[in-house]
């Protein structure tokens, strides 16, 4: 009788494991399609403020906070939304949860550069741009070199400039806007 106790109770214990890691791999695919969606919304949703659909955009990027708040790809182009349509304060908010989201991501710190720069902090932004070409696994790291150049040239510093657009070229030597100002500097200088 007690082995057969046993038995069952050992039966039980492995049906109980068993659907535990079924329910563990279940939420892992809810999660992953949850993910997969907000991506699909938050591209629809830049898409619609391309066309200058405003509504449909909010509504879009909305979904996708709402699915996947834990991935920074939604709050940065909210903040995006959000700085297009005249919410600078709001924007920086959300700019910085994905920067709190994802620290040391390159494209994270590439879009929170970008809008500091517009703003006019240009020695901050640069540093968001530095930041962001530190990870590895950053695809577009002379756009945030190219970046910092032309944030350096809007405060003047033409000659961070010039190294930033040098360092641009060296990432990608097809960027045609970093020629572009690095030619114009140099012209600047035998001038």
């Amino acid at each position: 009788m007690l082995a057969t106790t046993k038995k069952t109770l050992f039966i039980l214990l492995i049906s109980m494991l068993s659907a535990c890691s079924t329910m563990k791999a279940d939420d892992k695919d809810n999660e992953d399609k949850k993910i997969a969606t907000a991506k699909i919304n938050t591209q629809l949703g830049m898409a619609y403020l391309e066309r200058q659909e405003v509504q449909r955009a909010k509504q879009k990027l909305l979904i996708a906070l709402d699915e996947a708040p834990t991935i920074p790809e939604t709050w940065y182009s909210m903040a995006y939304f959000l700085e297009s349509t005249g919410n600078n304060e709001e924007a920086g908010k959300y700019y910085l949860k994905a920067v709190e989201l994802a620290p040391k991501r390159g494209d994270v710190q590439n879009n929170y550069g970008t809008y500091l720069c517009r703003k006019g902090e240009y020695k901050n932004s640069i540093q968001h741009f530095l930041l962001a070409t530190k990870d590895p696994e950053y695809l577009d790291i002379g756009s945030a070199y190219e970046n910092a150049g032309l944030c350096a040239m809007k405060s003047s510093n033409k000659k961070l400039a010039t190294h930033y657009f040098t360092l641009a070229l060296m990432q990608d030597p097809n960027r045609p806007v970093s020629t572009a100002q690095l030619a114009k500097l140099k012209s600047q200088e035998v001038a």
